[in-house]
């Protein structure tokens, strides 16, 4: 290998590198919530990819080795700092649609957060598959190999986190129900 080869190798690998920057800081911040943690987290995993670049064995699965580092110093962030705390937000809020109602918009939201609110309560193994199936659209392979565990694991534990989603999301808009037929009793 030439200079050259190894100098434009490495530019190639910064550009891809930099290029992920904004998809490691999402995943990041649907982990923690917190921006200053997520950029943290985000930054730390690409200067590890890079000082340990030789150890990317196929360039083209960049984006997964670099998403495993990032959930690795996750992993290690809630060991050694948080323990028992719960996650928080999966998705950037949407924008309205065009042309949406007001009244839709505020139900659109308020799922929204209820969503939210209900993924902050999974434990952080569940929260980071469903987040990276759902969210990332990673396929359970993709998943299994960023992770590092089986596949068998990983379905098991999306299917556990979705079925504590679709309980307590039904759970919720049953209260909400019965919450407003109080409130017109009231009002008849």
């Amino acid at each position: 290998m030439t200079i050259s080869e190894l100098f434009f190798g490495r530019i190639g690998f910064n550009q891809r590198l930099q290029a992920l920057r904004p998809r490691l800081y999402r995943l990041a911040f649907a982990w923690c919530k917190d921006p200053y943690l997520a950029d943290d987290l985000a930054q730390e995993a690409m200067i590890r990819a890079t000082h340990r670049q030789g150890q990317l064995r196929a360039p083209e699965l960049l984006d997964r080795w670099v998403i495993r580092i990032l959930a690795n110093l996750w992993f290690d962030h809630l060991r050694a700092e948080h323990p028992t705390e719960s996650l928080d937000e999966v998705m950037d809020q949407l924008p309205a649609a065009a042309g949406e109602e007001p009244e839709g918009a505020h139900r659109r939201q308020e799922t929204i957060e209820r969503v939210r609110a209900a993924v902050a309560r999974l434990p952080p193994v569940q929260r980071v598959v469903i987040t990276l199936v759902d969210l990332e659209e990673l396929s359970y392979r993709e998943v299994a190999e960023v992770l590092d565990l089986p596949m068998g694991t990983v379905m098991s534990r999306l299917s556990r986190g979705r079925q504590k989603l679709k309980e307590w999301l039904i759970d919720e808009a049953s209260e909400g129900r019965r919450a407003a037929s109080c409130r017109l009793r009231r009002v008849q």
